[in-house]
């Protein structure tokens, strides 16, 4: 009974694909003779520039980022180890969600033009965002780790431990890309559906660990970061105005992370299972979008660090001149 369950889903995966000397099983991915049976070609050119727009921003803003991170001295830390593979995920993410979804849907790219390919992006995009999900949720207990010192739980990322969590990373995420149903973009709702929409049941579809991953994801990133709001406050001195701003960086990070990966996951998973209207299909993908790009977005103006690498990265000799004028400015100042 068991493999009678497995055995078809794993025939919709992109592992089978490779096993079948690169072709998709037809009992679920073949599409009709007839050509009005096809999805349709449905150029969307405004939304098409839109995402392929936003996401060529995206990657010129996170890639300095990613940089920065790789070659700042913190990367020995634990949570900079975790934001170096989250930002691995995030960039995958950003070719699919954005730039191949803007190409895509500018020219109204169905499915059965290019099965192959848009089943390998779609499983791409779903090891990515599950390879996201998992990184960040870490994240976020690293964080709280750092804040609440007397926690037993931080032991489990100290020294050599944590390359076993960022080893899980890569199994969680590239599994799930080549062992479960993949994603197909659809150009009439600009977005992707595990239905490649070619007239069979839709239930063949169905991919039960995306929905578990984002119904947990919806929760946990919730609790996690509410609760990294929580202690930033409990264990911040009132009195202090550097811990004052600590505690509003801290809420400000945990608010970005927090909601638009919340309505990336619950859309997603509520699309698998009933119809939804195609303004809510639209906001789940500019949901999945803003889900990647608020990170850089959120090291950009809220890590210091990552800043300042990024400065003078992009601009180090007007970093440099900056500097020597503020250094300037503070002896004139102490000297009076």
């Amino acid at each position: 009974m068991v493999l009678d369950k497995i055995i078809p889903d794993f025939n919709l995966t992109l592992t089978n694909m490779v096993l079948n000397g690169l072709e998709l099983d037809p009992n679920y991915y073949g599409c009709p003779e007839e050509i009005h049976k096809r999805p349709p070609s449905v150029p969307r050119p405004y939304w098409g520039m839109w995402f392929l727009g936003s996401g060529i921003v995206m990657l010129m803003l996170y890639i300095p980022c990613f940089f920065a991170i790789v070659t700042s001295p913190l990367l020995k830390s634990p949570a900079y180890k975790t934001m170096l593979v989250l930002a691995i995920y995030d960039i995958s993410s950003i070719f699919i969600h954005s730039i191949s979804t803007g190409i895509l849907g500018f020219f109204g790219v169905p499915f059965c033009d290019y099965p192959r390919l848009i089943a390998t992006l779609g499983g791409v995009a779903l090891g990515s965002w599950m390879g996201c999900c998992i990184a960040s949720m870490t994240l976020a207990v690293i964080r709280i780790c750092d804040l609440s010192m007397q926690m037993n739980i931080k032991k489990c990322f100290a020294g050599n431990k944590i390359y076993f969590f960022l080893f899980s990373f890569f199994v969680y995420g590239v599994g799930a890309g080549i062992l479960t149903k993949p994603v197909i973009f659809t150009p009439t709702h600009m977005s992707w559906f595990f239905d490649p929409m070619v007239g069979k049941n839709p239930e063949f579809y169905v991919n039960l660990p995306h929905t578990y991953n984002n119904i947990i994801m919806a929760i946990c990133t919730i609790v996690f970061y509410g609760f990294l709001s929580y202690l930033a406050f409990r264990t911040a001195d009132p009195n202090a105005q550097r811990s004052s701003s600590r505690k509003v960086i801290i809420l400000l990070q945990s608010f970005f992370f927090c909601i638009f990966h919340t309505i990336a996951s619950v859309l997603y998973a509520y699309m698998q299972f009933i119809a939804a209207p195609p303004f809510l299909i639209l906001v789940s993908q500019i949901a999945w979008q803003i889900s990647s790009g608020s990170v850089c977005i959120v090291y950009l103006t809220l890590n210091k660090t990552i800043r300042t690498s990024v400065m003078k990265m992009v601009c180090p000799k007007s970093y440099l001149y900056g500097r020597r004028i503020s250094i300037m400015l503070s002896m004139n100042s102490n000297s009076t």
